[in-house]
């Protein structure tokens, strides 16, 4: 069975020439939760130090340039109420930027990039036929739209979490994100070449997904705000306001009514595993949002720390609801198939992680259509050409055949098991342990997600059903299957499938319920379920009590193995019931009381995690807070900003540094993240360090320890690099002039100073803090 028709159970009353329900009531448009979400994000970011100009000029950079023109072309497949397409057409619009950035930033005419969005706009204003494109089609009720709202302040709310850390002046600036630099160096990187290459070690290209970065170095240029400025507090915002939409669009397509694209939205950001303990988990993951068990959480702080994966999530809604037309239209117009055959390439170079797990989806859809129907499901069969087109050219051109460190290893994700880790019990990983803790996340998985079993047998079978299944299952596959050496990669795979998962699970949940005529009367059962669920993970928190249960010389194994696993089956063993009760009754709607039952005990995960991030910011300080590792050297950002603004862009930079700030404070090993100077200078550095590169991963084998923590392959250009700092002459100095190309020195002296011989040989420019930039004589 196909994807129930949008108009067979569409609720909302807002077909052309229907009139909206209740005009007299102004709270009932559309427009006041949108600027609620426009004003109260305005007054977050004033309060973290962006202006409301610098705001202003964001805003109507992302709507004019990107969203508005990105709508009217999402509008050539598909035209219905302005929010829907505003957002997915966003994502669109993300596409047609890096499209238009990459030939204007190799011309050397970045801002030419805006010819792009302008086009579009004169050729829909002044081509009669695209005209009606600036219409909308009905308009979407109001209880959805103040649902979205909610969900967006809320993300708005958990986004001060990374603010509150990422301050402007030193000392925050020196203990961010140790990928923030990271971020930043490819920013200036992309802002000022297409010739890729690593800047932070000029040996290296880079082959990693950049569209992102394309996007925030386009931004800088057309509106001139700092590259830190965007990374740390406004490209991400509307990326992840337009996925709470879109996911909310995907839903309603999915399930064909209003509330269950709200609901989609609701259960994709906030519907976590259950957390029955009464404890709470190791810092490092309580801090940055993961929960007991991995789930994919998007609450978590990787909606920031990793911008690539939260821009990637965007841009493959609209492929995927192109493609579940593809998949359920009787008819499908060209317009779709030269859609359908566009789309990945910006998915692609957004985020690695989407297209394979779409291709194993579509396999399945293959599978199970060449078992059921005994015949080859033609239209899957061509999309996987054309997605296996695109990985294949991203795989060879963009990541040039590199692993970048995802390799097989079965069940390794276990090893870092926030529960486990918690309480040691992975200190010693062996096979029972990590037994018990790939039985608890599926477990929390099935919670989750069981409302998918309400679409019965024959509706799972249906090709758009498998192909929404097929996603969450490959990326559960790789987490289990695959280890990534920088201990998160692999779980990007499942976190980029989270929304269709809940897509499925949502419809299916509503097939169980009973319809529009009875849907009061339930309502009271339903939330009684809920609450049902909710009571009974607080009661289990209450009678575990707070103490961690960590293995130790007063607790063996055995006993911690008790302590995770009895809280999972009091609620496994109460749901078990339930189930089981409903079975007998042949009740679907008894059914939808277990899953209702099931979500409950999911609910007090995104409240636990709520309630930590207030208390944090009440307890430690909402502003400029200085308490992550140091990673950044003191003046590096001013010393950086001068450097920038006295060279050009094609000088290299030399640095007697190459240990980031946290492996050089009490750690036998040098920590080779250092990326803060090509990251404030936005210039190429000769080796500033090697971490975060495809060599890097590889020699990992080679050298038998973690990349961050690998002796750099070139070893004779480091030593004519270190020699020119520790022992400058004539020959030391001028061999980076005249045999690396460099022109500029830039010193960290608070840990290894420089020779005080090298004013001798180039001269001081600027300093501040501990950091000073020289210029070779």
């Amino acid at each position: 069975m196909a994807l129930t028709p949008l108009a067979e159970r569409d609720e909302s009353d807002t077909s052309p020439g229907h009139p909206p329900r209740r005009p007299g009531m102004p709270w009932r448009s559309g427009w006041w939760p949108a600027g609620l979400v426009l004003v109260a994000t305005a007054a977050v970011l004033h309060a973290y130090g962006v202006s409301l100009v610098t705001s202003g000029v964001f805003g109507l950079y992302v709507g004019l340039a990107v969203a508005l023109p990105g709508m009217l072309l999402w509008r050539l497949l598909r035209r219905g109420p302005l929010g829907e397409d505003l957002a997915v057409g966003a994502a669109v619009g993300y596409g047609l930027e890096i499209l238009a950035y990459v030939p204007a930033r190799a011309l050397g005419v970045p801002l030419a990039a805006l010819a792009a969005p302008a086009a579009v706009l004169v050729v829909f204003a002044l081509v009669p036929g695209l005209r009606r494109n600036w219409r909308s089609v009905g308009r979407a009720p109001a209880g959805w739209s103040w649902t979205l709202a909610g969900i967006a302040l809320v993300l708005l709310f958990w986004s001060t979490v990374y603010f509150r850390h990422h301050g402007f002046g030193w000392p925050s600036y020196g203990r961010p994100d140790i990928d923030l630099p990271f971020h930043l160096a490819l920013v200036g990187e992309l802002k000022h070449h297409m010739d890729l290459v690593t800047p932070w070690v000029v040996s290296e290209p880079v082959y990693y997904h950049w569209f992102a970065y394309a996007d925030m170095a386009a931004t800088s240029w057309a509106t001139g705000i700092e590259p830190y400025v965007l990374v740390a507090r406004l490209s991400m915002l509307p990326v992840i306001f337009a996925s709470v939409v879109a996911v909310a669009a995907l839903g309603r397509r999915v399930a064909g009514s209003w509330r269950a694209g709200a609901l989609t939205a609701v259960a994709a950001f906030f519907v976590l595993a259950p957390d029955p303990y009464g404890w709470v988990q190791d810092l490092f993951y309580r801090d940055y949002g993961f929960n007991a068990v991995d789930d994919g959480s998007d609450i978590r702080l990787t909606l920031w720390t990793s911008p690539t994966q939260t821009f990637g999530s965007l841009l493959f809604v609209p492929l995927m609801l192109v493609l579940l037309d593809v998949l359920r239209d009787p008819v499908v117009p060209r317009r779709k198939w030269a859609a359908l055959a566009v789309l990945p390439a910006a998915v692609m170079g957004a985020k690695a992680s989407f297209l394979p797990t779409l291709l194993c989806a579509l396999l399945l859809v293959l599978a199970v259509h060449l078992l059921r129907r005994r015949s080859l499901h033609r239209r899957a069969a061509v999309a996987l050409g054309i997605v296996l087109g695109w990985m294949v050219f991203a795989q060879l051109v963009l990541f040039g055949g590199e692993s970048q460190g995802l390799g097989l290893g079965p069940l390794d994700v276990l090893r870092r098991n926030p529960a486990g880790v918690s309480t040691h019990y992975t200190e010693d990983p062996r096979g029972y342990r990590l037994v018990v803790l790939l039985a608890l996340t599926l477990l929390g998985w099935a919670a989750m997600w069981c409302g998918a079993a309400g679409l019965g047998r024959r509706r799972l079978l249906d090709p758009d059903a498998v192909l929404l299944a097929g996603l969450p299952l490959a990326g559960f596959a790789v987490l289990l299957l695959f280890g990534h050496s920088g201990g998160q990669a692999e779980g990007f795979f499942l976190q980029g499938a989270r929304p269709y998962a809940a897509a499925l699970a949502t419809w299916g949940l509503l097939s169980l319920l009973p319809g529009r005529s009875r849907r009061r009367a339930a309502l009271g059962s339903v939330l009684g379920a809920v609450l049902a669920g909710v009571a009974l993970v607080y009661v289990i928190r209450l009678a575990d009590g707070g103490e961690v249960p960590v293995i130790g010389p007063e607790r063996r194994a055995a006993a911690v193995t008790l302590a995770l696993v009895w809280p999972w089956a009091v609620v496994g063993a109460v749901a078990l019931g339930a189930a089981v009760l409903a079975w007998r009754a042949r009740s679907a709607f008894a059914a939808g009381l277990v899953v209702a039952f099931l979500l409950g005990c999911c609910a007090p995960t995104a409240v636990r995690q709520m309630g930590y991030a207030y208390a944090d910011g009440r307890d430690n300080g909402w502003h400029d807070r200085a308490d992550l590792w140091p990673v950044v050297t003191e003046g590096t950002l001013e010393a950086g900003r001068w450097l920038r603004d006295h060279s050009s862009p094609d000088d290299l930079v030399a640095t007697n540094m190459h240990c980031a700030y946290e492996g050089r404070r009490g750690r036998s090993a040098c920590d080779r993240r250092h990326f803060g100077i090509a990251a404030y200078s936005e210039r190429r550095v000769l080796v500033e360090s090697w971490a975060y590169t495809a060599e890097a991963h590889d020699q990992e084998l080679v050298q038998g320890v973690p990349q961050e923590h690998t002796d750099y392959w070139r070893p004779r250009v480091l030593a004519d690099n270190d020699a020119a700092f520790a022992d400058p002459s004539l020959e030391t100095v001028g061999r980076l002039r005249d045999r690396y190309g460099v022109t500029w020195l830039f010193t960290e002296d608070d840990i290894m100073p420089s020779s005080p011989e090298l004013p001798r040989y180039a001269t001081l420019m600027f300093r501040a803090g501990h950091c000073a930039v020289y210029k070779i004589k």
